[in-house]
């Protein structure tokens, strides 16, 4: 083959790789790239990762430790007093309380904003339990009236937005 059909051939590759990457893309969600699932490709948490396996744990010999929606780090918020709001909107795989630890007992709150005062939007938002231990609190424990769930048992539990998937993550309840 010369050298100007090897040319037309990489071009012809990266054109149709950009047009799948295109027809793939939603201009309402944002997911970062390097991920499939939504998940953080970085931040300074240690909450980056991404799942192959639709969410659920797994440890794979090039990506390291286990994850869950992408978490493989979580941002710890079991202090008394520790802020456990999630920002409920499509930021959300921005944010490192996507992936957060909390003690047994303690409630995370699923809000529009960053202080908590209102609830999720649920209805454009649907909040599901996906991956990690079962029962998921998030599926029966969740008050859509205040957006709080209480995480009464120890375990890794994972949720994410029905509508949109780079709205994910999971919370690490310990004893």
């Amino acid at each position: 083959m010369n050298m100007s059909m090897r040319l037309a051939s990489i071009s012809s590759g990266l054109v149709l790789a950009a047009a799948a990457a295109f027809a793939c893309s939603d201009d309402k969600t944002s997911t970062p790239a390097g991920t499939d699932d939504g998940g953080s490709s970085s931040s300074s948490s240690g909450s980056s990762g991404s799942s192959t396996d639709g969410g659920s744990s797994r440890v794979d010999a090039e990506a390291g430790p286990a994850t869950l929606n992408g978490c493989t780090g979580f941002a710890d918020r079991s202090a008394e007093g520790a802020s456990r709001v999630v920002e409920w909107n499509t930021t959300l795989f921005q944010r490192e309380e996507r992936c957060m630890q909390i003690k047994k007992g303690q409630k995370v709150t699923f809000a529009a904003d960053a202080n908590g005062a209102t609830p999720g939007d649920f209805t454009m938002h649907p909040l599901s339990a996906r991956g990690g231990d079962s029962p998921n609190p998030v599926d029966t424990a969740l008050d859509q009236a205040t957006g709080e769930v209480t995480f009464a048992a120890a375990g890794d539990f994972g949720y994410v937005c029905d509508i949109h998937p780079a709205m994910i993550g999971a919370i690490k309840v310990i004893e």
